[in-house]
C-alpha cells in the first residue's frame, strides 16, 4: 500500500521530467543535422542547377550534328524584270507560245510568284568536327556536376565553422554569465564588508565597476551568439531569425588524425576541384582537335523540294533538287590557324594549372596538419591554465575573506578565470576547424567522415 502512494505521488514529477528531456532532444541541434539541411536547402547551393543543366542541353545540341537538318521557306516576289518574268513562268508551269513573242520577252506584264521550299541537310562526313563538339560537351556536363560537388564541399566546410562558432559563441556567453554572477557576488560581500568596517568604500566601488563591465560583456556576447545563429541559419537556407536549438558544446575530446601520407595518396582521386581541372584539361585537348578538324574538308548531302503559284488560290508548278558537297576552305586569311594556335596555348595553360595545384594541394594538407598540432597542444595548455586559474581564484576567496588579500587581488583571479575559460573554448574551437580543414584539404569531408562525429 505504502508503494502505491510513493508511485501515485512521483509519477506526475517522473512524467514532466521525462517530457522535459524529450523536449531538448528534439530542441538539440546535432552537425549531421545541421549539414543535411545545408545540402538540402542552401541558397547558394541552388545557383548550380541552371548551370548543370544548361551543360545537359549543350550536350544534346552538340549530338544534333549527326542528325538531318529540316529547313522551311516561304516568300512572296513580284515584278515586270525580264529575267524574272521568264523564270517565274517557267517555274509555275505558265509558259505558253505567246510568251515567246518579243513584246512579251522585252516588255512582259508583271507577274508575282508564292515560293514554298522545304530544304533537307545531312552531313555525311565532317572528319570528327561533330564527334569534338559532342566530346567538349560530355566533359562540360562533368565539370559542371564537379563544380557543383566542390561547392558541396565548401558549403558542409562552411556548416563545421558555423556549427562550432553558435558553440564557440555559447560558451562565450556561459562564461559572460557566470563572471556577472560572481561580480554580484563579491559586490554582495564587500558590501557587507564595508558595512561592518572591514573593508573601505573603495573596494565597493571596484566591486560595481567590475559587475558594470561583466554586464556589458554579457550583452555583447550574447549579441555575438544571436549574429553566429543567424549565420548557421542563412547556410542552412532557414530564416535567420529561426530557433536553431542547442548545439553541442565544445568540450574536450581526442581527434585521430590520418598520416600526412595517407591523405596525399587520396588527395588527387576524392578532391573534386583538381578532378575538375583535369576535366578542364581533357576539354582543352579536344577543343585544340576541334580545331584542327575544322581546317578539314566537310562532305554533305542535301535535297530541296520547291512549290512556285502565282498566288495562295492559284496552283502553279513545283520541282526537286538534290546533290552532295564537298566544302574546303583552303585559306581564310589565317584566322582558323591563329585560333588553333591559341587553343594550344589555353592547353599548355591547363597543364601548368595542374602541376601548379599539384604542389599547392599537398602544401594545403601540410599547412592544415601544422595547424592542427598547434591547435592540439593549445588545447592542452588551455586546459592547464582554466584549472589554475579556478584553483588560484578559489585561494584569493579565502583570502579575501580572512583579510589576506585586496579587492584588486580578487577582481585580477575573477577576469583570469574568465580569460582562460574563453581561451578554453576558443582552443578547442580551433583544434576541431583544424581538423576539418585537414579532412577539406585532402578531398575525405563528406556528411560521414569522421569530422561529422566532432560533437
Amino acid at each position: 500500500m505504502l508503494r502505491s502512494n510513493n508511485l501515485k505521488r512521483y509519477f506526475p514529477a517522473l512524467l514532466s521530467i521525462l517530457f522535459s528531456v524529450s523536449l531538448l532532444a528534439q530542441d538539440r541541434l546535432t552537425l549531421k543535422r545541421a549539414v543535411d539541411r545545408a545540402l538540402e536547402n542552401n541558397p547558394d547551393l541552388a545557383v548550380d542547377a541552371p548551370a548543370q543543366e544548361a551543360a545537359r542541353l549543350e550536350f544534346k545540341a552538340a549530338k544534333a550534328g549527326y542528325l538531318p537538318r529540316l529547313t522551311f521557306e516561304q516568300s512572296y516576289l513580284g515584278g515586270n524584270n525580264p529575267v524574272f518574268v521568264f523564270g517565274t513562268l517557267l517555274t509555275q508551269r505558265k509558259f505558253t507560245e505567246k510568251n515567246f513573242e518579243l513584246s512579251a520577252l522585252n516588255s512582259p506584264d508583271p507577274v508575282g510568284n508564292l515560293q514554298t521550299r522545304a530544304t533537307v541537310q545531312q552531313t555525311i562526313w565532317d572528319f570528327g568536327r561533330t564527334g569534338s563538339y559532342r566530346k567538349q560537351a560530355d566533359l562540360g556536363i562533368k565539370m559542371a556536376d564537379l563544380s557543383h560537388e566542390d561547392h558541396r564541399r565548401r558549403i558542409m566546410l562552411d556548416v563545421f565553422g558555423g556549427y562550432h562558432a553558435v558553440s564557440l559563441a555559447q560558451s562565450a556567453l556561459e562564461t559572460a554569465q557566470l563572471a556577472v554572477r560572481s561580480a554580484e557576488a563579491i559586490e554582495i560581500q564587500a558590501n557587507a564588508r564595508v558595512e561592518s568596517g572591514l573593508a573601505v568604500e573603495a573596494d565597493l566601488l571596484r566591486s560595481r565597476v567590475y559587475l558594470s563591465q561583466a554586464r556589458q560583456q554579457e550583452i555583447q556576447a550574447r549579441g555575438q551568439l544571436e549574429t553566429a545563429k543567424a549565420h548557421l541559419n542563412r547556410l542552412m537556407g532557414d530564416p535567420l531569425n529561426n530557433l536553431i536549438g542547442q548545439t553541442t558544446p565544445l568540450e574536450p575530446r581526442e581527434i585521430s588524425v590520418p598520416s600526412e601520407t595517407g591523405l596525399l595518396m587520396e588527395q588527387k582521386q576524392r578532391r573534386p576541384d583538381f578532378q575538375n581541372l583535369l576535366t578542364e584539361l581533357r576539354a582543352a585537348e579536344a577543343a585544340v582537335g576541334s580545331r584542327k578538324n575544322e581546317l578539314l574538308p566537310v562532305i554533305a548531302g542535301y535535297g530541296t523540294w520547291e512549290m512556285d503559284n502565282p498566288s495562295l488560290t492559284k496552283y502553279g508548278g513545283n520541282n526537286w533538287a538534290a546533290g552532295i558537297t564537298f566544302s574546303w576552305d583552303i585559306y581564310a586569311g589565317g584566322g582558323d590557324t591563329a585560333r588553333r594556335d591559341a587553343e594550344l596555348q589555353r592547353l599548355e595553360q591547363k597543364r601548368r594549372q595542374v602541376a601548379a595545384m599539384e604542389s599547392a594541394m599537398a602544401l594545403e594538407i601540410r599547412s592544415a596538419l601544422i595547424q592542427y598540432s598547434a591547435a592540439e597542444q593549445q588545447v592542452i595548455a588551455a586546459q592547464a591554465a582554466e584549472a589554475q586559474s579556478e584553483e588560484g581564484l578559489r585561494i584569493l576567496k579565502n583570502r579575501y575573506d580572512a583579510g589576506l588579500a585586496t579587492m584588486t587581488d580578487l577582481l585580477s583571479a575573477e577576469t583570469a578565470r574568465s580569460s582562460a575559460r574563453t581561451r578554453l573554448a576558443e582552443a578547442l574551437y580551433r583544434q576541431r576547424i583544424s581538423y576539418v580543414q585537414v579532412e577539406y584539404a585532402a578531398g575525405i569531408l563528406s556528411p560521414t567522415s569522421e569530422a561529422m562525429n566532432l560533437q
